[in-house]
């Protein structure tokens, strides 16, 4: 019961052998401070690799878009179909090749 008295009273910090007790608790409240902000860390990048990963996967999608978007343009049926309303057809014989012998 003495030593729970003595607990309740602080003495072990305010006795004679104070500065051992005073010098144990410096130590375990660094302890507790670096484990606290290595937790943080650790949470922030978390956050940051979910905040990436996101916009990757929204550019992906941009970009498989994107080339969808161009196949359909360099499609030859939607190519002939804008030259026509510019005036142009399509040609009734095909291209020859030239082929040049030194």
């Amino acid at each position: 019961m003495r030593n729970f008295l003595s607990f309740l009273n602080i003495d072990f910090l305010a006795g004679k052998d104070s500065s051992k007790n005073w010098k144990m608790l410096l130590f375990i409240s660094f302890l507790l401070m670096t484990s606290i902000y290595s937790s943080h860390s650790a949470d922030q990048k978390i956050f940051l690799i979910t905040k990436l990963n996101k916009e990757v996967n929204t550019l992906n999608s941009i970009s498989v878009t994107t080339k969808v978007d161009l196949m359909n343009v360099k499609m030859e049926s939607n190519v002939t179909s804008k030259l026509k309303d510019n005036g142009f057809k399509n040609s009734d014989n095909p291209p020859t090749k030239i082929i040049i012998t030194d």
